[in-house]
């Protein structure tokens, strides 16, 4: 049987995946936001909401561990989320620019 602490640990790193599927999905549908009439902007501002509960529940947990505001915070933003998001960004515009100048490779044999 795990301990109320590493019970709440486990849910720390539950939370954590489901927080780096969001940044993911959220960097993606930046970076690709679909053509006209696409819904992916709206499931993006949905999954912003469900990011938002998700930090709110991390938050409350590291709270009951016995971390200080502050800590908390600079885990928080400082540690994970600001990275992530910013490296999935810089990650996803890569391989759109790799997909594009592949594209444009095919279309223009000439340039060969």
């Amino acid at each position: 049987m795990l301990t109320p602490e590493q019970n709440a640990i486990v849910y720390l790193m539950f939370l954590n995946g489901i927080l780096f599927l969001c940044l993911n999905y959220i960097a993606f549908s930046i970076i690709n936001p679909g053509g006209k009439g696409s819904k992916r902007i709206g499931y993006m501002l949905l999954t912003t909401v469900l990011l938002v509960t998700v930090i709110q529940q991390e938050y409350e947990v590291m709270v009951q561990l016995g971390f200080t505001d502050g800590s908390i915070r600079k885990i928080l933003l400082g540690g994970f989320v600001a990275p992530v998001f910013l490296l999935t960004i810089a990650y996803y515009r890569v391989k759109r620019s790799r997909l594009e100048n592949k594209s444009n490779k095919n279309a223009n044999p000439e340039n060969l």
